[in-house]
């Protein structure tokens, strides 16, 4: 064929059979290399190069598709892109449309999440003092997890056999592209005004996931959603797969758990322990008041030995009484036995002094009168005086009295062994009472 007879085509006809040619014998394609230049244009979609030492390959990944590690689009990492080779007439150029994306191999993926470990810590957000207490006796928790496989039956499990409380699930994929979004989309939940109105707002979140491999475990280490957790005003408890699993989340999270068992035994307190604590300070309590009453009731029974009762106060006045109207009579008799002496006296010089004898008798009768009269005077006045005073004494009984104290509307209330119960500690069970007022007594059976 000579040239003359070369056909001819135009640039957009060449351009087109270029691209079918392309799309024919590259139909799907494999390639591995280092991400360069990346471009998030406000179309959404995803702009970059696939270079290695040599070459260049322009690479593009449509709004539409799903990728399950979009996260590794990002600069400097080796990757291997999983697409269709195409051309773009309108400038004479080819390019890989992406369809999917892997790390190459765990060593790019290790690299990646050190290089992410490093960007965050030095933010300071893997740090000990942004993070929440949790705390001590929840109302409530929120799981963030699958609704289906074992992890949340084991929470659920735990939870009722160690301290049942409120559990909130939110359902979320645990792994694939839609895992980081869904995760936080939850904590974004638990957060809102409308969840806490409703009492949807729980004391603590847990986030759990069952085993997996380092790939399936990768959207936990998603830097979105570790920014989510750190700005999270509920306290985290991570559960991420099994305890030798190490992902972002547990560096970030409040607390981590070793597994989604553990996160429900971290999270709530043993039931079995706060009885133990509760029966211990209570009986520490009973001991506590039973020696204070004890103490209380010895103080009261030693102070009313020193009180003397009115019984005995109108007994001694009644002893002084008795003791002062003896005294009277002994000096009544001691007057008339003097006077008696005298008379013996004078008879016996009756003969020599009768004259004066009939004065002296007239006078001593005279003084005998006074005396008699004075005598009597005085006896009538200590009489007035001590039956004034035992009058008083009785008054004083009287109003000391504990029937003048039921007589304003009192009353005293007896055990069945007669002892006045003051207060209501010295009860029993069911014991049989007393109570007397001013005019009478009822029986009554306690019931406390």
């Amino acid at each position: 064929m000579t040239k003359e007879n070369i056909p001819e085509f135009t640039v957009t006809t060449l351009s087109q059979s270029i691209r079918n040619i392309l799309e024919t014998e590259f139909e799907y394609v494999r390639v591995k290399g280092e991400l360069g230049r990346v471009s998030r244009p406000a179309s959404g979609h995803l702009y970059f190069d696939l270079k290695d030492d040599k070459s260049i390959l322009a690479s593009v990944v449509w709004r539409g598709t799903k990728l399950t590690k979009r996260d590794l689009i990002e600069e400097g990492n080796e990757v291997v892109l999983v697409g269709r080779i195409s051309s773009f007439p309108g400038h004479s150029k080819y390019q890989i449309i992406v369809e999917d994306i892997q790390a190459a191999g765990i060593g790019a993926l290790l690299a990646m999440l050190n290089k992410r470990r490093e960007k965050l810590a030095a933010e300071g957000i893997f740090s000990e003092k942004r993070k929440i207490a949790l705390p001590t006796y929840p109302l409530s928790i929120g799981v963030i997890t699958s609704i289906s496989g074992a992890v949340i039956k084991d929470i659920l499990n735990r939870v009722e056999a160690r301290f049942p409380v409120m559990v909130i699930i939110f359902p979320v994929t645990v792994q694939g592209d839609s895992c980081a979004k869904d995760v936080i989309e939850g904590i974004n939940f638990f957060h809102q005004e409308k969840a806490n109105t409703k009492g949807l707002r729980p004391d603590l979140l847990i986030i759990a996931r069952g085993g997996g491999s380092f790939e399936d475990l990768w959207p936990f280490n998603d830097e979105s959603l570790i920014r989510a957790v750190s700005e999270a005003k509920i306290p985290i408890i991570s559960a991420i797969g099994h305890e030798t699993d190490t992902t972002l989340l547990d560096l970030v999270a409040d607390v981590r758990a070793p597994t989604p068992t553990a996160a429900a035994e971290i999270a709530l307190p043993n039931r079995t322990e706060i009885l133990g604590q509760l029966n211990y300070l209570s009986a520490n309590l009973r001991n506590s008041a039973e020696k204070i009453t004890f103490l209380k009731m010895s103080l009261l029974n030693q102070c009313s030995a020193k009180l003397k009762s009115p019984y005995q106060n109108l007994n001694d006045m009644k002893k002084s009484l008795t003791m002062n109207i003896l005294k009277l009579d002994s000096i009544i008799k001691d007057a008339f036995s003097e006077m008696s002496n005298d008379v013996k006296l004078l008879d016996k010089d009756l003969s020599t002094k009768l004259k004066q004898i009939f004065y002296y008798v007239s006078d001593t009768k005279k003084r005998l009168r006074v005396l008699d009269e004075m005598a009597l005077k005085h006896l009538w006045n200590n009489f007035r005086k001590n039956s004034e005073n035992f009058m008083a004494a009785s008054r004083l009984l009287e109003s000391v009295s504990y029937k003048k104290v039921l007589s304003r509307g009192y009353s005293v209330i007896r055990d069945e062994d007669e002892k006045i119960v003051s207060t209501k500690s010295q009860l029993k069970s069911k014991s049989a009472l007393t109570i007397e007022w001013a005019d009478g007594k009822v029986s009554v059976r306690a019931d406390k």
